[in-house]
């Protein structure tokens, strides 16, 4: 019905008008009164803008004639406020006479907002790219649109009528009764299903389900069915998985799908009463090789040892890479040790072959560490635990073996243990000790300095080997404190034979990780300098590769400390940790050691003569010097020196010594030196 009227005399006066007059064209209730003219109205809406620009006079004028005259008519009127309005006038007459105009104003703005929504509606649903369902109450198809054609191949003749449920597939964990009620129940659903278009394809949808209930009734009536063609994205979230899942540079499997997988196999294993064999390999000096000769020869052994591990083993075997050079594979099914025995004796002949990797001819082997489930641990944890701890044992044992886990290796443990004990009283009862090995030029056997070395002599065990208490020391943190005594002993020690005639030499002292991570170090190493009054140049810092590449940034900022006071650095056991040389450039060292590994069969193992000549040259481009630890023949000595080695050390030269012994062959061999005509060495 209409909601405003306005009845205008034949003079234009107002004279009969309602509430809904003035909120239809939105006046100001105290302008509008009895025989107000037109005029005046339009005046109203013209400085309001309703009309737009242009002079007032003449817009008023013009509109005022136009609404003004006596004839029917009908238009559509949007205000600015966004409501639309129907407005209707209609000539008045009294008798014969014209008396007038009557105009109603009737609001049509929810006709048309419910117009322009339907006809959204129906754009959305003949140009989304979503495939949109109609269904009946029971599933059965009304529509389909354009976008559903297309991603299916059906025309909508060929589904209306057809059960919504011959295009779609539910999967196995879905049953089509149990679905419909639960999709009547709950008015909605939405996840994946499967399509299958015309041809017999199929691809994966997501899908949303909604319930359109009977006004009147309440009940289901409809169902709209919203497809989503999402092939890409699953492609996408597949390929993520993959990458998520296994080793970048060799394919492998890693941790993260080691451990899936291991959740998947144990339960079967124990409802099926299985034994599994866990085998932990590790690669043998793989980190020289990768250091030495560089990253990118290092992956290329890496992905060669991937090929053939993986060659040895079942279809229904496991074959990962935890990183690094560490290699998980997994023998579900197993009948007994012996089968893991075969595999591993598989994998250890299978790398036994040189690899060759650009240009370079490469020997690696495997040291393999097996652990059984159920047998050796009741979960995944604990099997590749013993797993690891095995491995260490085949390392032990001289590498390139496999052993499997025993519960005796437990007694390792408790070894451990008792030397953590032990320790904790060696320094207070005066237990520890240093000794001192020299060094000399290679050249003409000058001697050059002397290296601190740590002995440990406990009253009812004797003599305990540095290898058996240093990891210990290590990993409880009790270094610290004997890393502290070792240098402020080894600096006291050198001072007190300067002072009694020897020609300066300098001491070289061992700095574990844990010293060098304290914050304090470099003030603790300023404070023995100051004590014991030994300049810093004849104190040189031996710091392993793995220590400074924990936190190589950190490293670099302390080792420049150290440097600007004066004190030499050098790089211990130089090829057997991972330090990288983008950062060994930046270091500010003094001094390479080749590793003692290297020099033993230098004689006649060509890939460690390589290693360590090539380290030669590596530290002579970088302005370093070689000192060579472990010499023990004349060829290997001559070897060394005559591919520049400039120092070196080992019981060729002399055994380490005590304090005494090491003063008074020091002193012997410069008074020897100095005398007239004395031959070189």
């Amino acid at each position: 019905m209409p909601q405003g009227i306005s009845v205008f005399d034949e003079q234009l006066r107002l004279r009969v008008w309602n509430q809904g007059f003035i909120e239809a064209l939105d006046l100001p209730p105290e302008a509008i009164m009895e025989g107000i003219h037109l005029s005046a109205v339009i005046s109203i809406r013209v400085a309001r803008g309703d009309y737009g620009c242009g002079d007032a006079d003449e817009l008023v004028c013009s509109i005022t004639a136009q609404v003004g005259k006596f004839e029917a008519s009908r238009e559509e009127e949007t205000h600015p406020n966004g409501r639309s309005y129907q407005i209707q006038k209609e000539p008045l007459f009294i008798g014969q006479d014209l008396a007038g105009f009557i105009t109603t104003y009737t609001d049509t703005s929810e006709q048309r907002a419910s117009a322009e929504r339907e006809q959204l509606a129906q754009k959305v649903y003949t140009h989304t790219p979503a495939g949109i369902i109609f269904t009946d109450e029971v599933h059965r198809i009304l529509s389909i649109n354009p976008a559903t054609t297309q991603m299916t191949g059906y025309e909508t003749f060929e589904l209306v009528g057809q059960t919504v449920f011959g295009l779609i597939e539910l999967g196995e964990k879905q049953q089509q009764g149990p679905f419909e009620a639960e999709l009547a129940l709950r008015a909605s659903w939405q996840g994946e299903l499967d399509i299958t278009k015309k041809n017999g394809d199929r691809f994966p949808a997501g899908t949303r389900v909604n319930r359109v209930d009977d006004p009147q009734s309440g009940l289901p009536a409809h169902y709209v069915w919203i497809l989503a063609d999402i092939t890409e994205r699953k492609q996408s979230e597949e390929r993520m998985r993959h990458i998520a899942q296994h080793d970048a540079l060799t394919g492998l499997p890693n941790r993260m799908a080691l451990l899936m997988r291991l959740a998947q196999l144990l339960p079967e294993a124990r409802r099926h009463g299985w034994k599994i064999a866990m085998m932990f390999l590790d690669l043998d000096r793989f980190k020289i090789i990768n250091d030495t000769l560089g990253h990118q020869i290092g992956d290329e052994l890496l992905r060669e040892v991937a090929c053939r591990l993986s060659a040895v083993v079942r279809e229904t075997d496991f074959v990962s890479r935890l990183g690094g050079d560490e290699f998980i594979i997994i023998l579900p099914g197993i009948s007994s040790a012996a089968d893991a025995a075969a595999v591993a004796s598989k994998a250890i002949a299978a790398l036994s072959t040189a690899i060759e990797a650009n240009g370079h001819e490469l020997h690696t082997s495997p040291s393999i560490g097996i652990s059984l489930f159920p047998d050796d641990g009741p979960d995944g944890d604990t099997v590749l635990k013993n797993a690891d701890t095995a491995m260490y044992h085949a390392k032990a044992a001289g590498r390139n073996n496999f052993q499997f886990f025993a519960a005796e290796m437990n007694q390792i443990t408790s070894e451990r243990l008792s030397i953590e004990h032990k320790l904790r009283h060696a320094i207070t009862r005066n237990e520890l000790a240093l000794c001192f090995q020299p060094q000399f030029l290679a050249g003409d056997g000058s001697p050059t300095g002397v290296e601190a070395l740590l002995r440990w002599h406990h009253p009812t065990d004797g003599m305990i080997p540095p290898d058996r208490f240093i990891p210990v020391a290590e990993e409880t943190g009790m270094i610290v404190e004997i890393g502290d005594w070792v240098l402020a002993t080894a600096c006291r020690e050198m001072k007190r034979w300067i002072d009694a005639g020897l020609k300066p030499v300098r001491i070289a002292v061992n700095v574990s990780a844990r010293q060098l991570r304290r914050r304090d170090f470099c003030e603790t190493v300023a404070n023995v300098l100051t004590i014991s009054g030994l300049p810093a140049e004849l104190l040189e810092l031996e710091i392993t590769e793995s220590s400074v590449m924990e936190n190589p940034q950190e490293a670099v900022l302390i080792l420049q400390r150290l440097g600007s006071m004066g004190v030499t650095l050098a790089i211990d056991d130089f090829g057997t940790g991972y330090s990288s040389l983008a950062y060994l450039k930046l270091f500010p060292i003094d001094h390479l050691k080749i590793d003692r590994s290297f020099v033993a069969d230098i004689e006649f193992d060509l890939n460690d003569r390589a290693i360590a000549f090539g380290t030669i040259a590596l530290a002579h481009t970088l302005g370093l010097k070689v000192i060579a630890e472990g010499v023990e023949t004349e060829d290997q000595l001559e070897l060394l020196r005559t591919n520049g080695c400039d120092e070196v050390q080992g019981y060729l030269m002399s055994k380490p010594l005590s304090g005494t012994a090491a003063f008074t062959f020091l002193h012997a061999k410069q008074c020897a030196q100095q005398a007239p005509g004395s031959p070189a060495e």
